[in-house]
């Protein structure tokens, strides 16, 4: 069946409690035995996680997978297609760079994010910066941990004009354990201060 799929043993995770579970976790690239599991279980798996009442499948998951995922690591383009149908997609958001230390990305002053007299709109330009600071927290974030917005504001220091792509530059300036801090520039095309903004997330334990 892996060779069908076209999957390695390596990349399989599997995890059982029972004696029925031995071929699998013996055959899989990572066995895990849950806590509950019978003496024998454990002792063909290559790790053993919390029982089923303490949530320990979510306890491997986590542990396993989702601490090898580095946000920095995947590509742009995959990042921006994710959120083509939301709210940054809709504006014309584009991530440009991703680190632990900075995010860039752009957004076209057009009829999605103009005043109506063609110069670009304030509240588009928050959006721009909390797009910013949201992906920047995300990034520095646990696996068993998630980012809220808790607090945005901004100083319009110049206009940015219809037919223009103004560029944001994120920066952390607080890195706490429930909040993050981070300063967000958003420049013209010519490299014109536009805005700098201060966007303060929240961040919260998964339950």
């Amino acid at each position: 069946l892996l060779e069908k799929l076209s999957v390695k043993p390596e990349e399989v995770m599997a995890i059982g409690d029972g004696v029925c579970d031995f071929s699998m976790i013996q055959l899989a690239g990572l066995g895990v035995a849950m806590g509950n599991a019978q003496d024998s279980v454990k002792a063909c798996a290559d790790i053993v996680t919390t029982s089923n009442d303490e949530d320990g499948v979510a306890l491997a998951v986590e542990n396993n997978i989702l601490a090898e995922i580095h946000p920095s690591e995947i590509p742009l383009d995959e990042l921006n297609a994710r959120a083509r149908h939301a709210l940054m997609g809709n504006l014309g958001i584009q991530y440009t760079y991703a680190s632990d230390k900075r995010i860039e990305a752009t957004m076209p002053v057009d009829e999605r994010t103009r005043q109506p007299f063609g110069i670009l709109h304030g509240g588009a330009t928050l959006a721009l910066a909390e797009t910013v600071a949201g992906l920047g927290s995300m990034i520095l974030c646990n696996p068993d941990e998630f980012v809220v917005g808790m607090q945005v504001s901004g100083n319009h220091i110049s206009s940015a004009h219809e037919g223009d792509t103004v560029r944001a530059v994120g920066t952390i300036i607080h890195k706490g354990r429930s909040s993050h801090i981070w300063n967000v520039d958003v420049f013209t095309s010519t490299d014109k201060l536009v805005s700098s903004v201060r966007v303060v997330n929240s961040i919260l334990k998964k339950r």
